[in-house]
This record gives C-alpha cells, sequence and structure tokens, in this order.
C-alpha cells in the first residue's frame, strides 16, 4: 500500500469502526503509483445506499488541510454501494479510470472489491467502437488542420491537434485495455502503456509543436495492429468515415466520438 499520511490512517480506522461503512478505495496520484511531493490522499469512501441518502450533497465531501504548511492532507468523496456498481455501466472513462488501477483499502462485505473491479473493466464491445471511433477522430485531424494553418488560423489549429491528440489517446489506451486519465494525468498514465508502436512520444510532439504530422504518423505506425483488430485499411478509412458519421449512428457518435 502507497504511504498515507499519519491523519488518514486515524481516519480510515474511524470509518472502519463504522457499520455504515462498506469500503474504502485509494484513488487519484497515490492509487495510480504517481505520488510527489504535491499528492495528498484521494478517497473514496463506501457507505450503504441508506447512511448515503441522509446526506446532503455538501456532507458528501471532506477534506483536511494542514494550514501551517498550506497543505492537503486528504480529500474524501463519500459515494453510496449502488452508485459505485452503477459505473460499470457508465460510458465515461471517467467512471472507470479511478477503479483500473485504484487499490481497496478496506472491503466490509466483499462488494466493494466486486464492483471496483467491474468499473474498471472495458467490454469487447465497447473497447472495438472505440477503436473504430478514435481511429477515424485522429485520421482527419492532419487534413483539418493542414486547411486551417494553410489559411492562417493559428489558434484554431491548436484546437485541432489538441482534439487530435486527444482521440489519438483514447486509441492507444483503448488498444491496451485501459481507459484514458484525467487531462492532468495524461502524461504520468502514458509513461505505463506497453507502447509497442512507439507512438507516445509522437503524441507528446503533436501537441507540443502544434503539428498534425506526427499524428499521421502515429497512425501509419499503428497500422498493421488496427488491421489485426478489425480497423479497415486507409484504403476504405473514407467509407468508414461516412459509416460511422450516418445519422443512423448517432447515439452511437454521442458517446464513442469526439466530433
Amino acid at each position: 500500500m502507497p504511504e498515507l499520511f499519519p491523519q488518514t490512517l486515524a481516519r480510515i480506522e474511524e470509518w472502519k469502526a463504522q457499520a455504515d461503512v462498506l469500503g474504502i478505495v485509494l484513488v487519484g496520484s497515490k492509487g495510480h503509483g504517481h505520488a510527489d511531493s504535491l499528492s495528498d490522499d484521494d478517497l473514496e469512501v463506501v457507505l450503504s445506499d441508506e447512511a448515503h441518502a441522509l446526506l446532503s450533497p455538501a456532507e458528501c465531501g471532506e477534506i483536511l488541510v494542514n494550514e501551517s504548511k498550506k497543505k492537503l492532507i486528504y480529500d474524501v468523496q463519500y459515494i453510496s454501494l449502488s452508485y459505485l456498481q452503477q459505473r460499470a455501466a457508465s460510458s465515461h472513462d471517467l467512471a472507470h479510470w479511478p477503479y483500473q488501477r485504484g487499490q481497496i483499502l478496506y472491503d466490509r462485505n466483499g462488494l466493494v472489491t466486486s464492483a471496483v473491479k467491474k468499473a474498471g473493466q472495458m467490454t469487447p464491445e465497447f473497447r472495438h467502437l472505440r477503436l473504430l471511433h478514435s481511429t477515424i477522430d485522429t485520421w482527419i485531424v492532419p487534413r483539418r488542420a493542414e486547411k486551417t494553418l494553410n489559411r492562417g488560423y493559428e489558434a484554431s489549429n491548436r484546437l485541432i491537434i489538441a482534439r487530435g491528440a486527444k482521440a489519438l489517446s483514447r486509441l492507444i489506451f483503448g488498444l491496451e485495455w485501459r481507459w484514458v486519465p484525467l487531462d492532468h494525468w495524461l502524461e504520468a498514465e502514458l509513461t505505463t502503456l506497453e507502447d509497442s508502436s512507439q507512438v507516445v512520444p509522437l503524441l507528446a510532439k503533436a501537441l507540443e509543436k502544434g503539428k498534425p504530422a506526427p499524428l499521421a504518423e502515429a497512425l501509419d505506425r499503428l497500422e498493421d495492429r488496427l488491421f489485426n483488430e478489425g480497423i479497415p485499411r486507409p484504403a476504405k478509412r473514407r467509407d468508414l468515415f461516412f459509416e460511422l458519421i450516418h445519422p443512423s449512428r448517432t447515439d452511437e457518435r454521442a458517446i464513442h466520438g469526439l466530433y
């Protein structure tokens, strides 16, 4: 278990003594192995549905600050067991990412461990659609960015490149059956990928330089791997683009697409 602050450890013992506390999950930087001097202890305390229903929204959070050092010690969210169990059905990465590598600090009856495991998983069906849409969303960026640059719209180009990098990140995390992290942990999480095709440096280069070419090169490097995942080769990618933006797939696009 990562090293937690003494105040956090003491608070955990208090929670464990409360019958309505079903479990405690360590999320955030320490839960994902990215702890540094700026890190606090990010926790989710899972309550019974009945106990959670008695809390007001303002009572569903708790923080402890070392005022003399202006240092946040812990940041806690109180959630219900039902809320945690429902995370597995969500289409949002943030509903899954904290649990994919989060750590169980306490589980009263095994229900929290089970819910965390399910919330962190990505189904094959979801993953395939994620790969289809993120491939197309990455593929169209160099074409749009080139026109934008030719028009002299540098700020617009930066936005397009950022969206392309977001699409590429969804693609490379999806290839490894993983959810995309919060933006402020993207660089740290990228370093934990196997990245056998060495596209992570290209993603970083596209963002840092504001240029579309690294994104196109990244797709080229992933070409065989994507084909093996059932993604059409570039020659048929235009057809795939029109399939995915067809009105019949609007609901799907709202979940899996960036454009």
